[in-house]
């Protein structure tokens, strides 16, 4: 087959996982014997060049001005910013170039923040089909994270109303693939790829390049290890994991927290809150480092990430995980499986949950086959095997109506 990706960004720069996703997923395609390119932005255009058998276009972004740099501009110019960028004719054109001389089977889009959407005409021209994948929500938000006031919202906020354009626009998909089922169904909530078939609609998840580790053996007497990874932001529930520490026996066991803390949080106010508990707060760690050292990872997200790294990482490691009932958390644990699940912000369940696993112990956790489910079905080789299936069949869907159309 010949595969042609768009996403927003491509390696070496790899701010969030849908590049460094794009960049596996299309390097192992590659591998199997595919011809494969990828179109990403640039703050300006460059000849194709062909890297780890990807023939990689990097075309000039034609935006009011190169995203990263939003905040030197006023509030009125990022929003005209925004709004424009669903209709970019530089940028279709320079699309439309790339799809005429690559002339590929089917188009695969991923993050499309700052690549006009109206790129998906480029290839319904040709009657190419579209598969896109949803890894976050900047179809859907100007934010890319629709979560506002402490919640996920449920409806489209007036400022969001930007974002109405790509709504219509994704009438040129064909089909739609989410890395968790939450991510999906929360696209068809707010009206998107409400036309694609079920039977077009597929959850595949991510496959982060992760070393697997065996479980370590712990020095006796050592306390039993929950830990917090990340990001130390409102959204991530930090505070929902200190409140219920508080109800937890405080010999025998230990919580690390690793991560940055970020404004609005306070590092010092989050101290005070847990003053006197076994809590330890070790800043920036190596993630290999943090997994070597935690029992437990305890994910007390209030907002719906769609595929949660941590929770790769952790299965990796053979960790489980306590999370909270949210995005692709609740995809990827399986209850008393792979870990435990509660309602996001509920702190007794969440401490009743850690009161058990501490009680039961490191014995009461899930053995390490527990996760080999998990692992095979996210290694790069079975994520491009499960994208081959739903390209193969939304062209053989074309194929047939073509030839239904006749000449």
């Amino acid at each position: 087959m010949r595969i042609l990706h768009l996403n927003t960004l491509y390696p070496p720069n790899t701010p969030g996982g849908a590049e460094r996703f794009v960049a596996v997923l299309a390097q192992e395609q590659a591998r199997r014997g595919h011809e494969v390119a990828v179109a990403t932005l640039s703050r300006e255009s460059g000849p194709a060049r062909r890297e780890d058998g990807v023939l990689v276009h990097r075309i000039g972004h034609g935006n009011f001005y190169w995203f990263e740099d939003w905040e030197a501009h006023p509030a009125p110019i990022r929003y005209a910013h925004k709004f424009l960028g669903n209709w970019n004719p530089i940028l279709l054109r320079r699309v439309r170039n790339i799809v005429g001389s690559f002339q590929p089977d089917v188009m695969n889009t991923h993050c499309m923040l700052s690549f006009g959407v109206d790129s998906w005409r480029a290839a319904a021209e040709r009657n190419i089909p579209i598969v896109h994948a949803l890894h976050e929500f900047n179809l859907i938000c100007r934010n890319t994270n629709a979560f506002r006031n402490g919640r996920m919202c449920e409806t489209v906020c007036p400022l969001c109303r930007i974002n109405e354009p790509k709504r219509w626009l994704s009438q040129y998909v064909s089909s739609v693939v989410g890395v968790s089922s939450d991510v999906l169904n929360r696209h068809l909530q707010f009206g998107f790829f409400k036309h694609v078939p079920a039977n077009r609609r597929t959850v595949i998840w991510s496959m982060p390049r992760l070393a697997v580790r065996s479980r370590p053996e712990r020095v006796p007497n050592t306390p039993f290890t929950m830990g917090f990874i990340g990001g130390v932001v409102p959204e991530k529930g930090l505070e929902t994991l200190l409140d219920a520490v508080h109800a937890l026996p405080r010999a025998g066991c230990r919580l690390l927290i690793a991560g940055k803390v970020f404004p609005p949080l306070d590092l010092e106010t989050l101290q005070s809150r847990v003053r006197g508990l076994p809590v330890e707060w070790l800043n920036v760690v190596p993630a290999d480092e943090f997994y070597k050292q935690v029992d437990l990872l305890v994910v007390p997200a209030m907002w719906a990430d769609p595929g949660p790294l941590v929770v790769h990482e952790a299965f990796a490691n053979a960790v489980p995980v306590v999370g909270a009932r949210m995005g692709g958390i609740t995809d990827f644990v399986e209850e008393g499986a792979t870990g435990w699940l509660y309602s996001p912000g509920d702190v007794n369940a969440l401490a009743n949950i850690l009161g058990e696993r501490l009680q039961g112990g490191r014995s009461g956790l899930p053995p390490e086959s527990a996760f080999t489910r998990f692992r095979s079905e996210t290694t790069p080789r079975r994520v491009a095997e499960r994208y081959e299936d739903v390209y193969r069949a939304v062209i053989d869907d074309f194929r047939g109506k073509a030839l239904k159309r006749g000449p």
